[in-house]
């Protein structure tokens, strides 16, 4: 009977210290869990501040490269392309760095694009004529006032048939997203479920929705080259130009610090009206690692003063004074942009003044004397210190930030589907231009 009762016992405890062992495994995988995930964040605030000085040291190289080198910007192999190289500043010890640099002035201005240069651009990716054609045909009449597109499904009457009546933008898109309202256009980019096709895709590498001077030759892709007259040698001189594995003369860097280079070397043949060779507004990627933790910062940076970006205007049937072709209103005097930018980084979206002219976008601004910094209070009544020095609360940043994201790391991409066939690029050549006849209000 004893033997029993220890038995008992013997089990009984075993099962209580069973118990309490899962117990206990149980509660230190949950604070183990909670402990990393509040790691990780430490982790993040942390890098995010180390990326933005990251993006704080490109800015800065881009700004000193750019003063030296006759106020231009022509490309990342002028040394910016690592900033630590060329600043002397090494990496904290633990910490991988990575920059990216868009060249977002390496594509054609949409909202300044005409009917002929949608076509030719269209059919150099891949459209047919008559397919270029209608599509380009559909997006000038959502933009433009005075022109309605000859095909039917693009009209203002199909427009106000549909489930949700609506009426076309008159100005120039602000987001690709509005494709899908376009007729015509929408079942070129878009497949039946709404997935992009890889039309789209290569449309927007060629197209920018901001508006700023002519195109950087030094970042133009090979269908935007196509696009605008250059055959496939003059393409390949460039290319070989631009390529440092390749034979280039002695001194002569990897892109075209002046048009006419580009002219010397692909001769006389080939338009280069809607080029030249200088950034005007490109994507600073930053992407800082340490560990298992990642973070990365993306800034839209306005090398130049003369970028704009579509205003959201008024409904023109309802405003008389809004422009019929650019949509916008009619400045009588001073119209200021915004910058915008995310207030996590403490920059605020904020009237900011340029140059005095009116660009594509349709925004008139003005100069200024001082610096160019969205979010900054610019003090004009400053106080003078005792050592003789003028204090300020403005900054005299060297750019705009016109937008800004973040996230953990580089974005997953987008794969093409399997069925979707490689876009074979085609130079217009001899394709005649569009003369069918439209329809004006």
């Amino acid at each position: 009977m004893r033997t029993r009762r220890r038995g008992s016992v013997i089990v009984v405890v075993l099962v209580l210290i069973t118990l309490a062992s899962l117990l206990l495994a149980r509660f230190m995988e949950d604070n183990s869990l909670e402990l990393a995930m509040a790691t990780r964040e430490v982790d993040r605030s942390r890098l995010r501040v180390e990326a933005m000085s990251e993006l704080e040291l490109a800015l800065a190289v881009i700004a000193e490269i750019r003063s030296i080198d006759l106020n231009k910007v022509h490309d990342p192999a002028q040394g910016y392309d690592d900033p630590h190289k060329y600043s002397g500043i090494p990496v904290r010890e633990g910490l991988e760095v990575h920059f990216e640099y868009e060249d977002e002035s390496g594509k054609l201005p949409l909202s300044t694009l005409d009917k002929n240069t949608l076509i030719q651009l269209l059919y150099s990716l891949g459209l047919e004529q008559r397919d270029a054609e209608r599509v380009a045909d559909a997006m000038v009449a959502w933009t433009s006032k005075k022109y309605e597109s000859i095909e039917e499904e693009a009209t203002d009457a199909a427009y106000q048939r549909a489930k949700l009546s609506f009426k076309p933008a008159r100005r120039p898109l602000r987001s690709f997203e509005e494709l899908r309202t376009i007729g015509v256009a929408k079942d070129f980019f878009f497949d039946e479920n709404g997935n992009p096709k890889r039309l789209l895709r290569d449309f927007q590498q060629c197209v920018s929705l901001y508006t700023f001077g002519d195109t950087n030759i030094n970042s133009a892709s090979d269908a935007l080259l196509l696009s605008q007259g250059l055959d496939e040698r003059q393409l390949a001189l460039i290319r070989d130009r631009q390529n440092e594995q390749k034979k280039r003369i002695v001194g002569t860097p990897p892109y075209f610090r002046v048009t006419s280079e580009v002219r010397q070397l692909i001769g006389a043949a080939g338009s280069l009206s809607r080029f030249d060779d200088e950034v005007h507004l490109m994507w600073v990627r930053v992407t800082v690692k340490e560990g298992q933790s990642k973070c990365r910062v993306s800034a839209l940076v306005a090398i130049r003063d003369d970028v704009t970006f579509t205003a959201a205007v008024a409904d023109p049937d309802a405003t008389p004074a809004i422009d019929a072709v650019t949509g916008t209103a009619t400045a009588r005097g001073f119209t200021p942009t915004t910058a915008a930018s995310t207030s996590s980084t403490g920059v605020s979206a904020t009237p900011t003044t340029g140059t005095g002219r009116t660009f594509g976008g349709g925004t008139t601004t003005a100069k200024t004397p001082t610096a160019l910094t969205p979010g900054v209070v610019l003090n004009t009544a400053s106080a003078v210190t005792l050592g003789g020095r003028t204090a300020s609360t403005s900054l005299n940043y060297p750019f705009q930030i016109l937008a800004w994201s973040e996230d953990n790391g580089a974005p997953k991409v987008t794969e093409p589907k399997d069925d979707e066939e490689e876009t074979v690029i085609r130079r217009p050549g001899q394709m005649q231009t569009s003369s069918t006849p439209s329809k004006t209000k």
